[in-house]
């Protein structure tokens, strides 16, 4: 979403299973999961492979001279991102918030942080402009924050601050993108809501 509105290009947000085409939502596709992409011909799903199709379309691709790479840094968010869920529904089960707390207090955590913080080259992953990787910090650490890390604040601090400040540096850099601002309080109450 984040790099359609800095590139000026309309969207559509379809939430409505099965009409988003996912098949785990019961639509009879070979799209697995959302977010799913279409931009005509082409039919994505993976949050992964449509980072990088739209970032090379709009050209946020500079700088990037390894396109595994950029996948790489991009897979290592989503595991971020998985850990985390891992964790908190292992909470849901027990009631608590103990599993993630003690995650998020513990060396792996710690250590994915710094691995990630060390990829970045600064001031964005590949360099002085931003790439799809760099969206992609956004996606994944709006959900990380609103769903988990925000109400763990008090006992734990901002640990992205602490252990991966240049990653915390790009999620405030691209939250901050006037592009950004029109949909930040819909994008943060739609989060806020799941």
């Amino acid at each position: 979403f984040r790099m359609c509105a800095e590139a000026g290009v309309e969207w559509k947000h379809v939430t409505t299973a099965p009409v988003m085409g996912a098949a785990l939502f019961g639509a009879e596709t070979s799209n697995l999961a959302p977010p799913i992409l279409e931009d005509g011909d082409v039919v994505l799903s993976q949050a992964v492979a449509c980072h990088q199709y739209l970032g090379n379309k709009f050209g946020f691709n500079k700088n990037i001279k390894v396109p595994e790479l950029a996948i790489q840094y991009m897979n290592d968010l989503s595991d971020l991102h998985s850990e985390m869920g891992d964790k908190a529904i292992a909470g849901k089960k027990s009631n608590d918030v103990h599993a993630l707390q003690e995650y998020v207090m513990g060396d792996r955590y710690k250590r994915h942080l710094q691995a990630i913080n060390r990829s970045i080259k600064g001031p964005y992953y590949f360099g002085d402009e931003p790439t799809y990787v760099d969206f992609a910090v956004c996606s994944y650490l709006d959900m990380c924050e609103y769903k988990w890390l925000l109400p763990l604040v008090p006992k734990s601090g901002d640990t992205i601050a602490k252990y991966a400040p240049k990653l915390k540096s790009i999620y405030e850099k691209i939250r901050s993108f006037p592009s950004a601002t029109n949909r930040s309080e819909e994008h943060t109450s739609e989060l806020q809501s799941r």
